[in-house]
């Protein structure tokens, strides 16, 4: 039996084009998850933008990849030790592509107010190893505030996560990220009510991505990473879209 999505008019026109997705903004060239990186994304044309939350010590979610600092800033410690005050005192252009400016964390509602009414939102829920306790009320209880959810897509391996967000707001759209491929893959994808599929690209199976599109599913892979990849997820027809750090990849 098929899934019957209750689309918006907004998702019925996204599905007409494949999804230039920039993961973690435009980060081949700018620091990844910050305000510049999703700046440049809007300007060279991104359709969504995939980004990773954390919730600091005071409860305020934070884009970021990593659960520590260290990699993306000139600080030290984890993402949940820390408090929005404190991770202010940071500079996040670790790639110092922003020259003499220094680049603060930037919160999820900075980043909605930046993309409003632009581009789509991919929220990847990131709840390992550290365990977020109120990770998912927080992000709906936004997500509803900014009257988001429409605009908005929330992955994470975190399927337990996805299902208590779903139990909170039913209305918001939940894609299931995974690497690998297993047996009881369809009978999951159901019983999750998602919205899409994220599958790594070494997990793009084709016969699962054919199922996916018949059943009504969007299929979201990533990271392509040359432009032979964009090129054979497009012509597959079994996808809606790619993630890439790189967004010239699109210039086929």
């Amino acid at each position: 039996m098929c899934r019957i999505n209750n689309t918006s008019e907004q998702d019925q026109l996204m599905d007409r084009k494949f999804l230039k997705i920039a993961h973690r903004g435009y980060s081949e060239l700018y620091s990844e998850n910050t305000l510049p990186a999703f700046q440049k994304a809007i300007e060279h044309g991104a359709d969504m933008i995939e980004l990773d939350v954390h919730l600091t010590r005071d409860g305020v979610l934070v884009v970021i990849h990593d659960n520590d600092i260290e990699r993306t800033s000139n600080g030290k410690g984890d993402v949940a030790q820390f408090t929005l005050k404190e991770l202010r005192q940071f500079d996040f252009d670790f790639k110092k592509t922003a020259g003499d400016s220094f680049v603060p964390i930037p919160t999820l509602a900075e980043v909605i107010d930046l993309v409003k009414g632009k581009l789509q939102l991919n929220i990847e829920i990131k709840n390992c190893p550290h365990r977020y306790k109120g990770i998912e009320d927080a992000l709906a209880s936004l997500l509803i505030e900014k009257d988001f959810i429409s605009e908005s897509v929330v992955s994470s391996f975190d399927h337990f996560s996805l299902l208590t967000l779903k139990k909170i707001e039913p209305g918001i759209k939940i894609g299931m990220l995974y690497d690998s491929v297993w047996v009881t893959f369809q009978e999951e994808v159901k019983a999750l009510d998602i919205y899409s599929l994220h599958p790594s690209i070494d997990a793009f199976d084709t016969d699962q991505a054919r199922w996916a599109q018949e059943s009504g599913y969007r299929v979201y892979p990533w990271v392509a990473r040359n432009r032979e990849t964009v090129k054979r997820i497009m012509e597959s027809g079994l996808a809606n879209g790619v993630m890439v750090n790189d967004l010239k990849l699109f210039s086929l």
